[in-house]
C-alpha cells in the first residue's frame, strides 16, 4: 500500500536500505520524491530507527544541495517513509 496521502507513480532509485519513488501529494497536488524503507528491513529493526534518524536528521538541514523533507511517516505495515522536494534532471551516471 503507498504511504498516506501519496500517490507512487514510478521507481527512480534505489540505495542500500530505501526506494525512491516520483509521488504525488495528494493533499497539495504536487510531484514529490518519496522514500520508503525497503521491505526486507523489519520495522522495528536498527536499520529502520537509522532511516528515521537520517530523515529527521537532513529535514533539519537546509542547503541548495539537500531537497527539503516534507513529512516523515509510517507505511501501513510500519515501515517508515519520508517525502521530499523532487529533484529533476540526470543522475550523476
Amino acid at each position: 500500500a503507498p504511504p498516506p496521502g501519496f500517490e507512487l507513480l514510478e521507481e527512480i532509485g534505489r540505495g542500500g536500505m530505501g526506494t525512491v519513488y516520483r509521488a504525488r501529494d495528494l493533499a497539495m497536488d504536487r510531484e514529490v520524491a518519496v522514500k520508503v524503507l525497503q521491505d526486507k528491513y523489519a520495522p522495528g529493526s536498527g536499520t529502520a530507527r537509522r532511516f528515521v534518524d537520517e530523515a529527521r536528521i537532513t529535514g533539519q538541514l537546509q542547503h541548495p544541495g539537500i531537497p527539503a523533507v516534507y513529512q516523515v511517516g509510517e507505511l501501513a505495515d510500519g515501515r517508515p517513509f519520508l517525502a521530499m522536494k523532487l529533484i529533476k534532471g540526470d543522475t550523476l551516471d
